[in-house]
């Protein structure tokens, strides 16, 4: 049987998840933390279109290589659309989670002091969600677990890239209890708090490194 590229892509998008995700970050220089008085939040934050999905059971389509792969990846498809819909008609928008939590973590490091307007001494800070989702936390749990990525830029008055973080919490260690698939499905408040909980475990790193 021959593979398409496009029947073997969610496989592969499958294993990036669980083998991707090293968090990095470009130090923000001596200099530049003398010279920056203040930084703006940037709050549109922008994110994928679909939101990740590997449900309960999907993992025995990897036994199968690159076709059980494509078939466990286009059995999850359904399933995340379905829950994002949910999520995003009750209010529960991933953007708006990581805006918040990276907005609090700052606040509260007490690092950077943060302004609607910002000059020539002054920084933008812009977020993007690269990946968001759930996941089993392995091939034998019933539950999922958030799956989050995401990078901060801190750009000067010139346009320049003075300063950036990218960090994630993957389904392989990850921080957060599981839940019942079926319970996050009846639960916005649950979706919301198990991204909350990543998002702000990430934040956290990542303002560390200020």
């Amino acid at each position: 049987m021959r593979c398409s590229l496009k029947s073997v892509l969610p496989y592969v998008l499958v294993l990036s998840v669980f083998l991707t995700g090293c968090a990095s970050t470009q130090k923000l220089s001596e200099q530049d933390k003398k010279r920056i008085e203040v930084v703006k939040l940037n709050t549109k934050v922008e994110r994928p279109k679909d939101m990740y999905y590997f449900g309960p059971g999907a993992s025995v389509g990897l036994l199968f290589g690159a076709v059980g792969g494509a078939i466990a990846g286009a059995s999850n498809i359904g399933p995340g659309n379905e829950m994002l819909a949910f999520a995003e008609q009750n209010g529960v928008r991933i953007e708006d989670i990581v805006s918040q939590e990276f907005d609090r973590a700052l606040r509260q490091s007490g690092k950077l002091k943060i302004s609607d307007m910002v000059g020539d001494n002054g920084a933008t800070i812009n977020l993007s969600v690269t990946q968001f989702g759930f996941s089993v936390p392995n091939g034998f749990s019933s539950k999922l677990v958030p799956v989050v990525s995401f990078k901060s830029e801190m750009v000067d008055a010139t346009g320049n890239v003075i300063w950036s973080a990218r960090d994630s919490v993957l389904p392989l260690g990850n921080p957060v209890e599981g839940m019942p698939a079926d319970a996050l499905r009846a639960n916005p408040k649950a979706i919301e708090a198990a991204w909350r909980a990543a998002v702000k475990h990430i934040a956290s790193n990542m303002v560390k490194d200020l």
